[in-house]
């Protein structure tokens, strides 16, 4: 078998994590969604990342997740899996389970509990990348973590070999630019960014990549988009397929806070394209109810063109 480019240009979805009423990965319904996002083109797939619910699944539940996609997928594009630790040596079991799972990259996050110098982040992911076989992916996503990995930090890594890519999850296009240009020209290195409503202008500014969670629920805008950018267009019909389908994040959910609202709206929305029951999230997560799928659903209706 050949084993695409664990880095791929293009659009890299991270997957929401459909679970049973026990709380345990559901096979078949993860199975759906992988064949809806390789059908419509997607380039990749990350198993576990911030909205697969990586900072509330158990280190068994994202293992047996990542196991899940990896076969599901059988080699026919990349498959990634998140990698979080409180520590380093949090982060290296973890990324071990996840490359025995399955996970042809990592994504991996900065230590989640104490901040650390710019010399510590470089030992954290030095240290993470030599524990495995697989590339490894920063993961820069400053409201989940004590701060924002500095541009400098990434080059020096990419510079070494240690990392072959980074996901720029700040939301800062300014900054995003800075880090772009701080790893133009090394050899090999993928830049991506966690955009959804400007995808088009992440391509322009030198992305390599786009992870966007709303390719859960509609894939095939964000493979236009980059179809586009590729033949040097903007495709202003599908960035606005994603403007409309933003809405779902207005969707208020009873109790629930800004994460929960987020996931429960991408997963609800991706449940409803497949045709499958409304999904349970992981404690402590606010469960979904009714009113709140139907307000999804209509969004979702909307921006697919039904």
């Amino acid at each position: 078998m050949i084993t695409p480019d664990a880095l791929p240009r293009g659009i890299v979805t991270p997957l929401v994590t459909f679970l049973d009423a026990d709380g345990e990965p559901d096979a078949a319904a993860m199975a759906a969604l992988v064949e809806s996002q390789l059908a419509a083109g997607i380039h990749g797939l990350l198993a576990v990342g911030s909205t697969g619910e990586l900072g509330t699944l158990t280190p068994a539940r994202r293992a047996r997740t990542i196991e899940i996609v990896a076969d599901a997928v059988d080699g026919r594009v990349p498959v990634w899996a998140g990698v979080v630790g409180h520590g380093t040596d949090d982060a290296v079991l973890a990324a071990r389970e996840a490359e025995n799972a399955g996970a042809g990259a990592l994504l991996v996050l900065p230590p989640m509990f104490f901040d650390s110098s710019d010399t510590e982040l470089e030992r954290h992911f030095t240290l993470v990348a030599d524990a495995v076989d697989v590339p490894v992916v920063a993961y820069d996503v400053p409201p989940r973590t004590p701060r924002k990995l500095p541009a400098g930090v990434i080059a020096n890594l990419a510079r070494s070999g240690v990392l072959a890519g980074v996901k720029d999850s700040s939301g800062d296009l300014t900054a995003g630019r800075l880090m772009v240009d701080a790893v133009a020209g090394i050899d090999g290195f993928r830049s991506y960014i966690g955009s959804e409503i400007t995808i088009d202008a992440a391509f322009v500014l030198g992305f390599d990549g786009i992870v966007p969670g709303f390719a859960n629920v509609l894939p095939r805008p964000a493979v236009e988009l980059f179809e586009a950018a590729v033949d040097g267009r903007v495709d202003a019909e599908a960035q606005r397929r994603y403007l409309e389908l933003f809405e779902v994040l207005r969707v208020p959910l009873a109790g629930g806070g800004g994460p929960a609202t987020a996931i429960n709206a991408l997963k609800t929305g991706a449940a409803h394209m497949l045709g499958l029951a409304l999904p349970p999230v992981a404690e402590p997560f606010t469960q979904p109810d009714a009113v709140f799928a139907e307000r999804i659903a209509a969004i979702v209706d909307v921006a697919a063109g039904r």
